[in-house]
């Protein structure tokens, strides 16, 4: 069991993840459970895999958040969630709960500044992070060997030296990297007329968006119709700073740890519940090896 590690699902990027990657699946009853199956086989993968002894899974909550206060137009472009897949919410959560695992969620806050809330206090106990997520705004947070982002869908492990492949820059660089080029995802402007390429040219000659905006004039000659405003807002959109929400949060590290000693029957009925037999002979390798005293239904 790794006990130097903690180990971090974004909860929320997975869940669509898990939706539009499974067709849909239906109880007798008609209830909607793809996402719900798809979610928990990411989680058990885990398990297997890692063997943690400290996992935990950050969620978003529908409440607004510290962005929506800053724009609101923040993520104004993206399609309202399906009611399929809110439905199924409810369920992904009760099995989190059932299998002993810390779910993080805060009003005011998104999944990726809980998350690194956790990479503060990891760094904070000497112990290495790693979050699965598909989400690039994460790969700020990358850290030598210490913090490392982990695709779950294509199991590519973003070091350091990854992230500098992938965008050009260094981990340290990529929050203003993205606020330079925009997110339309997120509905997060950028400057206009800056791609890529010309993000890595600016981040050379001036080393970081601060140095950029306190050069603006020698910018706006170049790209006239860039907006200095709509640059700072992109910034503080896209960077991840915990040191701004300490206040909002009290999570120790110790609290992430992971009790395999869960209620195994009344997990299993759980899962019998949605159809889910399938998963219940990973449910006992993980968690009936590690000194569960409840009997298995099989």
């Amino acid at each position: 069991m790794s006990s130097d590690t903690v180990y971090i699902l974004d909860g929320s990027a997975f869940l669509y993840r898990s939706y539009y990657a499974i067709p849909s699946l239906k109880t007798q009853n008609g209830v909607e459970t793809g996402a719900f199956y798809g979610f928990v086989r990411a989680v058990f993968s885990i398990l297997k895999a890692k063997k943690p002894a400290y996992f935990a899974i950050a969620f978003d909550l529908p409440a607004p958040t510290l962005r929506d206060k800053l724009y609101k137009d923040y993520k104004a472009t993206r399609k309202e969630t399906p009611n399929e897949l809110v439905s199924q919410i409810p369920l992904i959560k009760q099995a989190i709960n059932l299998l002993g695992i810390r779910l993080l969620e805060k009003e005011g806050l998104e999944a990726d500044d809980i998350i690194a809330y956790v990479a503060y206090k990891s760094k904070e106990y000497n112990k290495n992070l790693t979050i699965y997520t598909p989400d690039k705004d994460l790969m700020q947070l990358v850290e030598d060997e210490k913090i490392i982002v982990v695709n779950p869908i294509t199991n590519k492990v973003f070091d350091e030296k990854a992230v500098l492949e992938k965008f050009g820059v260094e981990p340290s660089k990529l929050a203003d990297y993205l606020a330079l080029i925009g997110d339309s995802v997120d509905n997060i402007k950028g400057i206009k007329g800056v791609g890529p390429k010309k993000a890595i040219e600016l981040l050379k000659k001036y080393g970081s968006v601060e140095n950029i905006l306190s050069h603006w004039d020698e910018i706006q000659k170049t790209f006239k119709e860039a907006s200095k405003e709509d640059l700072e807002l992109s910034y503080k959109l896209i960077k991840l700073n915990p040191l701004d929400f300490l206040d909002m949060l009290d999570i120790d590290i110790e609290d992430l740890r992971i009790f395999y000693n869960i209620d195994l029957k009344k997990t299993e009925e759980f899962f019998i519940d949605f159809n889910m037999k399938s998963i219940l002979k990973d449910l006992n390798a993980i968690f009936k090896s590690k000194g569960s005293s409840q009997k298995t239904l099989f």
